[in-house]
C-alpha cells in the first residue's frame, strides 16, 4: 500500500494488534539493516543519523551498479517516455524491472533471510526518529521505491527522513510480529 504516512503505518499496527491477539508494529532502524543484511556492519548505538550512508558500494541487491536483472522494483529503462511521468524522468541506463510503477509485492526473489520487496518498491517506514538526541521530529524510511534511480539513495545504509503526518506515493511499510513486546508508553505525535 502506497501513500501511507508513519501515523497511518502505526495505526494499522495497533487494528491488526486488536484484531489478531499479538503485537505487530514498523521495525527499528536496527532491525530494518539487519533484514538487509548490514546490520553487523553498523553500530545500533550510532543510530540513523550516524549510520546514514555509511557504507558505500553495498546495495539491497550486492555491490553492482547498474542493479542486476531482477534486483527489484526501481525505476528501470521502462520509465522512458512512459505514460504518466515527465518528458525528462530519470531512470537507471542499462535496466529494465519491467514495471513503470509499483510491482505487484513478491515480483521479485527473496533475500538470503526469505524477505521480499526490501529494496525497491515502496520507501518503508522504520519506528526511528532520524536524528533521537535532536529535534525528534523527522521518522526514519528505508529502502528505496520504483521511483527511484540515484546509486547512493539506494544503498542498503542510505535513510529518508520525513515527518511523521507525510503521505507520499512512494511510502509503504511492512510490520514485525513482536513474540515477546515490552510495554511501551505511546506518545502522540506533533
Amino acid at each position: 500500500m502506497c501513500g501511507v504516512s508513519y501515523l497511518d503505518a502505526v495505526a494499522f499496527c495497533v487494528w491488526l494488534s486488536k484484531k489478531e491477539g499479538k503485537h505487530y508494529r514498523l521495525p527499528s532502524d536496527h532491525e530494518w539493516s539487519c533484514a538487509v543484511g548490514i546490520g553487523e556492519k553498523e553500530h545500533a548505538e550510532d543510530g540513523p543519523r550516524g549510520n546514514h550512508r555509511k557504507i558505500d558500494n553495498i546495495y539491497p541487491w550486492g555491490t553492482q551498479w547498474p542493479p542486476p536483472k531482477g534486483a527489484g522494483n526501481y525505476a528501470g529503462e521502462e520509465c522512458r517516455e512512459a505514460p504518466g511521468l515527465p518528458k525528462k524522468y530519470s531512470f537507471i541506463e542499462g535496466y529494465r524491472d519491467g514495471f513503470v510503477f509499483t510491482s505487484p509485492v513478491g515480483s521479485f526473489d527473496p533475500n538470503p533471510l526469505g524477505l521480499y520487496d526490501l529494496g525497491g518498491y515502496l520507501w518503508e517506514w522504520c519506528d526511528d526518529f532520524m536524528d533521537p538526541h535532536a529535534e525528534r521530529r523527522h521518522r526514519v524510511l528505508r529502502g528505496g521505491s520504483w521511483g527511484d534511480d540515484v546509486a547512493v539513495c539506494l544503498l542498503a545504509s542510505f535513510r529518508r527522513h520525513e515527518l511523521p503526518d507525510e503521505r507520499g506515493v512512494v511510502y509503504g511499510f511492512r510490520v514485525v510480529l513482536d513474540e515477546n513486546p515490552v510495554p511501551v508508553e505511546v506518545k502522540k505525535e506533533r
